[in-house]
């Protein structure tokens, strides 16, 4: 059957994808990479190298925990509550981030699961550590 003028046949139709679609696909494929990461959570302590006192917590990524605790150092803003009159007194330059134990989650482990196998960590360290120096 022959073609009236203008037209294609479908099987040889296509499209280019535009700026939008491909900022789109480079988008959710970053969101699954993100996704499909491994995790590493632990138990970490973010202390005061002026007067020894200590923060400790747990984090289920602690990458995470240590891009928040060098945002709070670069804004003055952001970290625990408990940190903050310290860090406007002496600076962020004061406080070191220290990763003391880590703990990948189980496989097929929920991840409240996970939390609770951290916080447990976390009193394990706590049981350890100086409490008098604790904020």
């Amino acid at each position: 059957m022959p073609l009236e003028r203008g037209t294609t046949p479908h099987h040889l139709t296509y499209s280019i994808p535009n700026q939008k679609e491909k900022t789109m696909d480079k988008r959710k494929k970053l969101v699954n990479e993100y996704k499909e990461r491994k995790l590493h959570g632990g138990i970490y302590t973010i202390t005061n190298k002026v007067n020894g006192k200590y923060f400790l917590g747990h984090a289920v990524d602690l990458k995470a925990a240590r891009n928040r605790f060098e945002f709070a150092v670069v804004n003055g803003s952001g970290t625990p509550l408990k940190l903050q009159d310290d860090l406007n007194e002496f600076g962020g330059e004061a406080f070191a981030f220290k990763v003391l134990e880590e703990l990948e989650p189980k496989k097929n482990q929920s991840r409240s699961d996970f939390i609770d196998d951290l916080k447990t960590l976390e009193q394990l360290w706590r049981e350890k550590l100086d409490s008098a120096n604790e904020y």
